[in-house]
């Protein structure tokens, strides 16, 4: 008789039963399932409203960054597409994307950096509320570390085309929740 021990788990990401020392599930083809880093992230990802809530979170993080560090420059117009708007200065040393940015200033960081920043409140309120419906949908069909990769590699090559066409600055989550409408439609 064998009594050797098993070493079974749930997988983070779809939260079957399956061997810990697997190289990848065989049910949702998440790489390394046992890994520390795995386990670590289902737990943050665990419940998807939360997940969803801590990205708009950092977004509006970004945004109060960028209002507070140039309190002379915030548009307070009564013009409702820029009031309370940050500083253009504020957003290009924050990592604004385009072709002033990326070939004068930050380099191709600010590809990913541009995602969370935000040229105005309703900029913010309209890509936030998206986000909020879309990012549900993605998670339940494709996890939610697939949905963050589609959010966040869809975001970077909506920049990165807006350089190759000659976009001199560019912020905002557009791009990544056009890439989620685009996962729910696949």
């Amino acid at each position: 008789m064998n009594h050797s021990k098993r070493h079974s788990m749930l997988c983070p990401n779809c939260g079957r039963l399956i061997s810990s020392h697997e190289p990848q599930c065989h049910h949702c083809g998440i790489a390394r399932p046992g890994a520390w880093w795995n386990r670590y992230l289902a737990a943050w990802t665990k419940h998807p409203r939360q997940f969803v809530l801590g990205i708009i979170y950092l977004n509006a993080a970004m945004y109060v960054i960028a209002l507070l560090m140039d309190l002379r420059f915030i548009s307070i117009a009564p013009r409702p597409l820029s009031f309370l708007a940050p500083s253009i200065d504020a957003l290009i040393l924050l990592g604004a994307a385009g072709t002033t940015t990326i070939r004068g200033v930050h380099g191709w960081w600010s590809l990913l950096a541009a995602n969370y920043l935000h040229g105005g409140i309703l900029h913010i309120f309209f890509n936030m509320a998206a986000l909020w419906q879309l990012a549900p949908v993605v998670i339940r069909e494709y996890g939610s570390n697939r949905m963050m990769i589609i959010y966040t590699l869809g975001g970077m090559l909506g920049f990165m085309l807006s350089f190759f066409v000659g976009v001199r600055l560019t912020i905002g989550a557009s791009a990544a929740v056009c890439a989620l409408l685009g996962a729910i439609l696949y």
